[in-house]
């Protein structure tokens, strides 16, 4: 039996492993779109929208009938009188008399219409507004996410990058040592040489490990973004020269530019909309409001609890009435506080213009300076990616003059410097051309998928 626990107890402790260790791979677009799920930002800009439409509900429900119900009942212990002065005969001089039964219990229902009131119609326009501004809101809050997943994205993918880099260089070096070595041993290399390599070779494995570290840090913040756990191993599918070819700038768009395509300029022009409406509002309170109501009750009093039996006399019954009529409500002077709302209603709708005109004048400043900035970076990766092929080729041809006994170790090792620096400009040249291409798609409202 022992034995059989116990190898039930490994059995799942494999299988534990097996599932703690399985990697979910996901693409850019991949990492975006669950991004739009998952993220918690996202999430409440969805349950803000959702509380937006129930606003927007309750309002509604102001203009419908208004009906209710209601029953009292009412027991007196000591039931009050009047001494009235005894007209009867001369004693006694007053006498109590009681003009009210010991129980009495009423039952009615009531209905309330609201038949006009011009506040009540602009706020009903108004939370559909408000409606549309949340859904604007959700819009940007999913927009935000998109590039912060992308940045993190490519700052992952670099780094991974970079790693791929750095042990195509240990192998280089590894294998250039162990040759240096076994022609030190012959006596045709010098010592010297042989601790150059390995002091790179040392480096080189220092710097590769601070990179894997970085890359687990990085990957924190990107499951951050995404919402997901963080326990979850993360592989990422797309490297970098992949993400700089999915996310695709168009010659003919390059110069384009339109700022009410932004997301923040169709929330403030709603913002300003909102604010008109508001002021409305305010103005329409100085029209009569009208509402017209029915009530239906039924009232009775009698001398004891007898609700449940039967063949009372007419005075245990129950009285009905009924009324329905017009309420009209005029408000004629309020201090003039509605006239000062009106004026601070106003201010603000003021400052949000102001508020879109800042933003049209540094919506254009971005556009340039984003434009520029992609126009630069392409060509600094393209000069890049020609220094690296030469830098290539210059370690190539150092290697092969080495190798037949025409050159020197110390032109090798310039030349893997060389190569290795070339290789950090190119990678840094590509991440700053998907950075400019993220960046112009921000400034011009352009999505990444």
């Amino acid at each position: 039996m022992k034995k059989y626990l116990i190898v039930f107890v490994v059995g799942s402790i494999g299988m534990l492993k097996a599932q703690t260790s399985s990697s979910v791979k996901m693409s850019l677009k991949q990492a975006i779109e669950s991004a739009e799920s998952n993220n918690i930002d996202v999430r409440k800009s969805s349950n803000d929208v959702l509380m937006a439409t129930e606003t927007v509900k309750q309002t509604a429900a102001i203009g419908l009938p208004q009906i209710s119900a209601s029953a009292g009942y009412n027991q007196f212990l000591t039931i009050p009188g009047q001494y009235v002065k005894n007209f009867a005969g001369p004693s006694p001089e007053y006498i109590k008399l009681v003009f009210s039964q010991k129980i009495s219990s009423t039952a009615g229902i009531s209905a309330n219409q609201l038949i006009f009131d011009g506040s009540y119609l602009v706020a009903l326009k108004a939370t559909k507004d408000f409606l549309n501004l949340s859904t604007l809101l959700d819009a940007k809050t999913k927009n935000d996410v998109q590039f912060n997943v992308a940045k993190a994205y490519l700052m992952v993918a670099t780094t991974e990058k970079n790693i791929t880099v750095v042990d195509a260089n240990i192998t280089v070096l590894e294998k250039s040592l162990s040759d240096l070595k076994e022609v030190n041993k012959e006596g045709f290399a010098e010592k010297l040489d042989v601790q150059r390599l390995s002091l790179a070779l040392g480096n080189l494995k220092i710097q590769k490990e601070k990179l894997s570290n970085g890359v687990s840090m990085l990957k924190n913040v990107l499951k951050l973004q995404m919402g997901m756990d963080i326990n979850t191993n993360l592989e990422l599918t797309d490297n970098i020269e992949q993400i700089n070819d999915q996310i695709k700038m168009s010659d003919a768009e390059i110069n384009k530019f339109d700022s009410k395509l932004r997301i923040e300029y169709q929330i403030l022009d709603q913002s300003i909309r909102l604010g008109n409406l508001d002021k409305k509002r305010y103005q329409m309170g100085y029209l009569p409001r009208l509402v017209g109501f029915y009530q239906l009750q039924g009232s009775t009093n009698r001398p004891e609890f007898n609700f449940f039996q039967s063949n009372l006399p007419i005075n245990n019954s129950w009285v009905p009435s009924q009324l329905f009529g017009l309420q009209l409500q005029l408000t004629i002077f309020d201090g003039l506080a509605g006239a000062s709302k009106i004026r601070e209603t106003q201010l603000k709708i003021n400052k949000a213009k102001l508020d879109l005109e800042n933003f049209n004048n540094a919506a254009n400043m971005q556009f340039n300076n984003a434009q520029k900035s992609y126009e630069t970076q392409l060509k600094q990766a393209e000069i890049q990616k020609e220094n690296l092929d030469l830098a290539k080729q210059i370690f190539e041809t150092a290697t092969t003059k080495y190798n037949e006994g025409v050159g020197s170790s110390l032109e090798v090792m310039q030349a893997d410097t060389d190569l290795k620096t070339s290789q950090n400009n190119y990678l840094s040249a590509i991440y700053d051309l998907v950075m400019a291409k993220i960046d112009y798609y921000q400034t011009t409202g352009k999505t990444i998928k």
